[in-house]
């Protein structure tokens, strides 16, 4: 074989090896860039869950609270002593 046909082959070679070394490097550039946007999407979905769960919490106590006072949603016993029983509307029979 003649160096030329050596140097062709030499050639092909290393430009085959770079451009998968170079592939390979940004595969894993992007798979890193990747995991880092799922850990924000993760993290700032718990976030939002959090304060979701928060806010669902202190509307539910604030509905129990106008609920009381108004005297509606509760057991007909207890409709009539409730705080704010004189205020609601009269109950709607049963």
């Amino acid at each position: 074989m003649s160096i030329e046909v050596i140097a062709e082959i030499v050639a092909v070679v290393l430009a085959v090896l770079t451009i998968t070394w170079h592939q390979q490097r940004s595969t894993d550039k992007l798979r890193d860039d990747f995991s880092h946007a799922n850990d924000k999407l993760r993290d700032d979905f718990n976030h939002a869950n959090d304060k979701l769960r928060t806010e669902l919490a202190a509307n539910g106590q604030r509905l129990a609270r106008i609920e009381g006072f108004l005297g509606i949603g509760m057991p007909a016993a207890a409709d009539d002593k409730a705080a704010g029983a004189q205020v609601a509307l009269p109950p709607t029979p049963r």
